[in-house]
């Protein structure tokens, strides 16, 4: 359960932090005018991309841990070395394409359709 904390706080931190920097490139909410659907698109794809890429090296961490024979107890902070030893920084990513290809469209989409909903309620409510 730790991991998965550990990965899930800076995952949602780089998408919604990465969903606001990409509306602020594109000056929405300058004129106080909510974002059109595209706007919320493509700030949803930078937040994704964003998200799954911050917290692919901690899944990878975590997939080994969980593939280790039981009987061999490595904390995360050996296996983290021996990775780095064996293959690199670069290790810590590996899995980042498909998981891109995979789990992008669904955050993509979910994120877009609630970002939008979020702004046409707070039109409608006020």
């Amino acid at each position: 359960a730790g991991l998965t904390a550990m990965r899930n706080a800076p995952g949602s931190f780089a998408l919604f932090g990465g969903s606001a920097a990409a509306k602020c490139v594109m000056g929405v909410g300058e004129d106080g005018d909510r974002a059109t659907w595209t706007q919320d698109a493509i700030a949803s794809c930078v937040g994704a991309v964003a998200s799954i890429s911050v917290a692919q090296p901690l899944d990878v961490i975590k997939t080994r841990i969980q593939n280790r024979p039981f009987d061999t107890p490595e904390s995360g902070m050996t296996i983290l070395k021996r990775l780095i030893q064996n293959e690199g920084a670069g290790g810590l990513l590996k899995g980042l394409t498909p998981k891109l290809l995979v789990v992008g469209p669904k955050l993509i989409f979910s994120f877009t359709v609630a970002q939008h909903l979020i702004g046409y309620f707070e039109q409608a409510l006020k």
